[in-house]
């Protein structure tokens, strides 16, 4: 049976002890906590004083509550540099992390007015759409829609309907690089299909981004739409 500090909040130690368990690797990410009775009983402590505890921790993003399913540890958010023009793939394997492109759908000669102004198209029926999960050694990472102008990369069309990380399709095609890139953010919440692809709960948060690769004449390359668990990822700004 656990012992406490009178001279402390019983929730407030709980939260610790809990915190602790995760550190240590007790608890490891992704595993889910154990069922609140048995918590209770092991911590020897109320229903009211635990779920204070899960809260908290929850609301530190340590915890994610996952309605129906239960609470699970979250993972180690990774972080990207908002000035940074590589890719996820560019970013985090050379941190030494696995990571996939599991192309869900792909579709050409569609019309979106947002993705066309964007790419600076002004005649529909040009743009290429990939509807891609990208997944992190192994979990999923973020949904991103990209757009293409199919005219102008039609030879990063295969490739990247094959699996392909954007950035390494172009390269490899040799054409203009990256030069800059515009990223519009806002944080909301994830409609239910993009919850069900992401394996989270209604009450996370997801990051909403809208970003357009530039090549050095300015010229866009790509218009991307993306979303992700704010739990995952911490930007920085370098100036």
């Amino acid at each position: 049976m656990e012992t406490y500090d009178r001279l402390v909040p019983l929730y407030a130690q709980v939260k610790q002890r809990l915190a602790e368990r995760i550190s240590a690797g007790d608890l490891a990410e992704g595993d889910f906590l154990p069922p609140e009775h048995d918590l209770c009983a092991e911590m020897g402590v109320s229903r009211i004083t635990l779920r204070r505890a899960v809260k908290e921790l929850s609301e530190d993003g340590i915890l994610i509550r996952q309605q129906g399913r239960g609470t699970v540890v979250a993972r180690t958010k990774l972080r990207q540099t908002l000035v940074s023009l590589s890719g996820f793939s560019e970013t985090f394997e050379k941190d030494g992390y696995r990571v996939d492109h599991d192309v869900l759908s792909a579709d050409r000669d569609l019309s979106d007015s947002i993705a066309e102004t964007a790419l600076g198209i002004t005649r529909t029926g040009r743009l290429a759409r990939f509807l891609r999960l990208i997944s992190v050694d192994g979990r999923p990472f973020t949904l991103e829609t990209l757009f293409l102008n199919q005219e102008r990369h039609a030879a990063l069309l295969a490739p990247i309907g094959a699996g392909e990380s954007f950035f390494q399709a172009l390269r490899n095609d040799g054409g203009p690089m990256p030069a800059t890139a515009e990223r519009l953010i806002n944080v909301g919440f994830a409609s239910a299909e993009e919850r069900n692809r992401l394996e989270i709960g209604p009450s996370q948060p997801v990051y909403h981004i809208e970003k357009t690769v530039l090549d050095a004449s300015s010229q866009p390359i790509a218009f991307s739409r993306l979303v992700t668990p704010t739990h995952l990822i911490t930007y920085s700004l370098r100036c």
